[in-house]
């Protein structure tokens, strides 16, 4: 199996409401090689394709096996990644209060 697919890497990055860019940046990875790996241009080295699963998962990402004829897939762990989406000063108050 692989370390990570492409398919997995876009979902979780917009479950988490990451750029490309911003990715890159936690994973330590240039942005041309996340981008060519998200749109199947070229398959990074395995070692950057850890780095890539190990940040997305420090940020609240599970990452779920095939099993039972359904593909791999993944969820969000909401404990930890409450605060990678939120930030703990921001006002959760603000998140439910109705546009005037």
């Amino acid at each position: 199996m692989s370390i990570l697919l492409a398919s997995q890497c876009r979902a979780a990055r917009a479950m988490l409401g990451l750029s490309q860019k911003e990715l890159a940046q936690k994973a330590e990875v240039g942005s041309r090689t996340l981008a060519d790996f998200e749109t199947g241009t070229r398959s990074p080295h395995p070692r950057t394709l850890k780095a890539i699963r190990e940040t997305l998962c420090s940020l609240g990402i599970v990452f779920l096996d095939a099993e039972g004829g359904l593909g791999p897939g993944l969820r969000l762990d909401c404990e930890k990644s409450f605060t990678t989406i939120f930030p703990p000063d921001m006002e959760l108050a603000t998140l439910f209060t109705p546009e005037e």
